[in-house]
C-alpha cells in the first residue's frame, strides 16, 4: 500500500443522474486542459511558420537586410532558444511544478511576440526568435507531460495527439496568414511576425485557473493538495458509464494510488533504467523533425528546385495542407493501431519518398511533386507520436525532464538541418540534398524498429517501467475522456 492509497477517485460511484452530470464535467475539464495545453503547440507552429514566411515574402530581408547568414541564422533561432528551453526548464519544472511554469513561459512569449513591431535591426529578430523559442521550448516539456498526467489510459494518446494536430494547424494558419500578406500587403511583415500574440492571449486566458497534477503532487508527498485535485476534477470520472468505462476508471484510479513520492534527479535520465530510452526518444524525435523543419521552411525553394518555378509558394500552402492531413490520420490510428505501428512503417515511407526526390531530372516534375508530397503525409503520420512517446516512457518524478531533454534535442537537430540545407541545395544541388535528408529518415526508422515499445493503453505508471497489460479494450471508444 502506498502513501497515495486513498486519494484516488473510486468505482462505487451511484450510476444515477448526479454521476453522469459529474462525469459530464469532468470530461468538459479534460477538454479544456486539451485546448489548454494544445494551444501552446499550436503557437509553436504558428511561430515557426510566421518566420518562414516572412523570410519567403522577400520585404522583410530587403528592410533590414537580412543576408543569406542571417537566413540560416533566423531560420535557426527559435529551435536554438526551443533546445534551451526544454533542457533547462523541463526539469525546473519537475522540480517547482506543472502549473507555475505553464503561466510564465507563455507571459514571457507573449511580451516577445509584441516586441516584433519594433524590429528595425536583423539582430533583434534572431534576439526575439531566441526568446520566443526558449518559452516554446519550456511549454513543450509542461503542456504535454500535464495532460499525459490527467488522461484516462484507454484515450491518452487520443488527446495527446491532438496537441501534435494543434502544431500542424497552427502551422497552416500562420502560413496561409503569410501568404495573403505576402500577396497583398508584403511590407506589413512585421504584422506576420507579431501575429503570434493572438493564440498566445487566448491561451492564456484558457491556462487560468486550471490544477496542479495530481500525479507531481504524489510524486513530492504532497497527498492532501492531490486529494483536492482529485476530488475536484477526476472523482466523477467514469461514472455513470459502460462497464468498459467503469472499468478504465478503476485501472486509472489503481495506477493513481501506485504513484510513489521519489526525488527529481535529472541523472536518472541516463540510469541503465532509462538510458536506452532516453536515447530512443532523442533519435526518433530527431530523425521525424529534422528533415521537416529545414524541407518546410525553405519548401518553395526546394519545390522551385523539383521544377514548380512560379507556383512553388502556392505548392508549399498545399503542403503544408498535406501534412495536416496525415497528423490527423495518426491521431485517428494511434489509440486503435499502437504507437510502435505508426512509427516505424511512417519512417520507412519517408526515406523512401526522399530517396525518389532525390533523382530529381530522371523523374517528370508530376512525380517528384508528389513524392515530396508523399514524405509530407507520412511525416504528418508520425508527426503525433513526439507528444505521445516521451509523456509515456519517463515516470513522474523525471518526465518533464525527459520530454524537455528529447524536445531539445530534437530542436538542436532540427536547427542542424534547416542552417545546412540552404547551403546544401546551393553548393551541392537537390540530389544530395534529399539524400541526406532520407538518410536520416532511415536511421530513425532503422531505430524505431529495434526500440520503440509499445505503450497503447498501459498505465502511466506501468508504460513508464516497461510493464503492465493495456487496460481493457473499448474502455474508452466513442467518449470524452471515458
Amino acid at each position: 500500500m502506498t502513501a497515495a492509497a486513498d486519494i484516488s477517485p473510486k468505482d462505487e460511484e451511484p450510476r444515477g443522474e448526479p454521476g453522469a452530470d459529474q462525469a459530464a464535467h469532468q470530461r468538459a475539464f479534460l477538454r479544456r486542459l486539451t485546448l489548454a495545453t494544445g494551444g501552446g503547440m499550436f503557437i509553436d507552429g504558428f511561430v515557426f511558420a510566421s518566420f518562414a514566411a516572412a523570410l519567403a515574402g522577400g520585404a522583410m530581408s530587403r528592410d533590414i537586410g537580412v543576408t543569406s547568414t542571417w537566413t540560416e541564422l533566423i531560420s535557426a533561432s527559435t529551435l536554438i532558444g526551443t533546445f534551451f528551453g526544454g533542457l533547462l526548464l523541463g526539469y525546473v519544472t519537475d522540480r517547482l511544478g506543472r502549473k507555475p511554469m505553464f503561466t510564465l513561459d507563455l507571459s514571457v512569449f507573449l511580451v516577445t511576440a509584441l516586441l516584433m513591431f519594433t524590429v528595425t535591426e536583423v539582430w533583434q529578430l534572431f534576439v526575439l526568435g531566441l526568446v520566443m523559442g526558449l518559452a516554446v521550448g519550456a511549454d513543450y516539456s509542461i503542456g504535454s507531460p500535464l495532460l499525459a498526467e490527467f488522461s484516462p489510459s484507454a484515450r491518452r494518446g487520443h488527446y495527446l495527439g491532438i496537441l501534435e494536430i494543434l502544431w500542424n494547424v497552427g502551422y497552416v494558419v500562420a502560413y496561409l496568414l503569410g501568404y495573403l500578406i505576402n500577396t497583398h500587403w508584403p511590407d506589413a511583415w512585421h504584422w506576420t511576425l507579431a501575429a503570434s500574440a493572438v493564440p498566445a492571449v487566448l491561451c492564456l486566458l484558457a491556462r487560468h485557473g486550471l490544477p496542479e497534477s495530481p500525479r507531481w503532487l504524489l510524486s513530492k508527498g504532497r497527498k492532501d493538495e492531490a486529494k483536492a485535485v482529485i476530488e475536484a476534477h477526476l472523482r466523477h470520472v467514469g461514472a455513470g458509464g459502460s462497464a468498459a468505462q467503469r472499468a478504465q476508471a478503476a485501472a486509472d484510479a489503481e495506477d493513481l494510488r501506485a504513484e510513489q513520492a521519489e526525488e527529481t534527479r535529472y541523472r536518472d535520465l541516463f540510469s541503465p533504467a532509462y538510458r536506452q530510452r532516453s536515447l530512443f526518444v532523442c533519435t526518433f524525435w530527431i530523425c521525424i523533425v529534422l528533415p521537416y523543419f529545414a524541407l518546410t521552411f525553405f519548401q518553395p525553394t526546394v519545390l522551385r528546385a523539383i521544377g514548380l518555378g512560379g507556383s512553388a509558394l502556392a505548392g508549399a500552402l498545399i503542403g503544408t495542407f498535406i501534412a495536416l492531413l496525415g497528423a490527423v490520420t495518426g491521431w485517428y490510428l494511434v489509440d486503435r493501431v499502437g504507437r510502435r505501428q505508426i512509427l516505424v512503417g511512417p519512417m520507412f515511407g519517408c526515406a523512401l519518398a526522399l530517396f525518389l526526390v532525390s533523382l530529381g531530372d530522371l523523374l517528370p516534375i508530376w512525380l517528384a511533386t508528389g513524392c515530396f508530397f508523399g514524405y509530407l503525409y507520412s511525416y504528418g503520420i508520425m508527426s503525433i507520436l513526439p507528444g505521445i512517446y516521451p509523456e509515456e516512457v519517463f515516470p513522474t518524478s523525471i518526465r518533464t525532464s525527459g520530454v524537455g531533454m528529447a524536445s531539445g534535442a530534437s530542436r538542436i537537430g532540427a536547427a542542424i538541418g534547416t542552417f545546412l540545407l540552404p547551403l546544401s541545395l546551393d553548393h551541392l544541388g537537390l540530389s544530395w540534398s534529399m539524400i541526406f535528408m532520407a538518410t536520416v529518415s532511415l536511421i530513425g526508422g532503422i531505430t524505431s524498429y529495434r526500440w520503440a515499445p509499445e505503450t497503447n493503453g498501459l498505465r502511466l505508471t506501468h508504460a513508464a517501467r516497461g510493464e503492465g497489460q493495456p487496460v481493457p479494450a473499448g474502455a474508452g471508444a466513442g467518449t470524452e475522456g471515458g
